[in-house]
């Protein structure tokens, strides 16, 4: 009886015994095919992992770079510059861990694709430099910001000099050579300040050539017809002619910054590569990432089989 109840016993619990040992069995073939320190199934969960903290954080780079580039002061741009590095970093360091993950299990599909996102991320990041170095100089906002508060007042006292001189040297309703000299240097200098604005927002080179040139033109005649008021004889009040003409010369001083800091174009540069080559990049790289997740979460049908599903209808 008792040999009875003890093969029963061993029979009842046979299967335990023999599922046991095939998970045993298992788990020390991934030990030796794998190492000791690694698990297929916790791998495939920290690359899925690893692939959407990248997407999150390559889409935070992306928004900063664009608020750095439309921000319009420079701490507004440096702040959004530092924040779309910092993104940029998180992307690279995951980027760094699930390469190695993958270079240790050496799948060549995954390896394929981590190959491909890395030259796609390695063109992000050259021009994600380029981009946010020229954001944070903001020269044609400085170049707009000059001109329109400095500039402008030494206009001002310029145009106000010139008309005091007009009114004084205006005799019943003639003009005198004078006032036509007066009015021949506010128009000329008028015109100069009325080219700034187009000037900053120019791109092209040659475009703003042009403008130069015509400035210089302008220049050139406003500059004539305050020297000619100096040979005038009996003209009244010089101060004024002397007020205009300093601040005339800072005017023309202000403007060649205005010039300068244009030339460098750095927003419109910056803008024209975030809205454009940036853009297509960036794309190009959530679409890997996209595909590279879809590669590596597990595939497969885990619905029940025809003929359970028959026996359960």
């Amino acid at each position: 009886m008792m040999e009875d109840k003890t093969r029963k016993k061993f029979y009842v619990f046979l299967p335990w015994g023999l599922t046991l040992a095939i998970l045993v069995a298992f788990s020390l073939l991934l030990f030796g095919y794998y190492g000791g320190n690694f698990n297929p199934f916790e791998t495939q969960f920290k690359k899925v992992n690893l692939l959407s903290t990248m997407k999150i954080h390559l889409l935070e780079a992306v928004e900063a770079e664009k608020n750095a580039v439309l921000a319009i002061t420079d701490e507004a741009s440096e702040d959004f510059a530092a924040q779309a590095r910092q993104a940029t970093d998180r992307v690279e360091t995951s980027r760094q861990q699930i390469e190695s993950l993958i270079h240790l299990e050496k799948l060549p599909r995954e390896t394929g694709m981590v190959n491909e996102f890395n030259s796609c991320w390695s063109q992000f990041k050259k021009l994600d430099k380029t981009i946010l170095d020229l954001a944070i100089q903001n020269t044609n906002l400085k170049a707009q910001k000059i001109s329109a508060t400095q500039c402008a007042q030494e206009m001002e006292r310029f145009e106000e000099s010139l008309n005091r001189l007009i009114h004084l040297n205006m005799h019943g309703n003639q003009c005198n050579k004078a006032v036509m000299l007066s009015y021949e240097a506010l128009t000329a200098g008028l015109k100069v300040f009325a080219l700034h604005k187009i000037h900053i927002e120019e791109s092209d080179d040659q475009a703003m050539d042009q403008i130069e040139q015509r400035i210089k033109s302008y220049d050139e005649s406003a500059g004539k017809a305050l020297g000619s008021l100096h040979s005038l004889a009996g003209l009244s009040n010089v101060e004024d002619l002397q007020a205009a003409e300093t601040a005339y010369v800072r005017f023309m001083d202000l403007t060649r910054e205005v010039l300068r800091l244009s030339r460098m174009n750095t927003n419109i540069k910056s803008a024209e590569l975030s809205l454009g080559k940036k853009r297509l990049i960036a794309s190009q790289c959530l679409e890997i990432l996209t595909t590279f997740q879809k590669t590596v979460q597990p595939q497969g049908d885990y619905s029940l089989p025809r003929s359970k599903k028959k026996m359960i209808e």
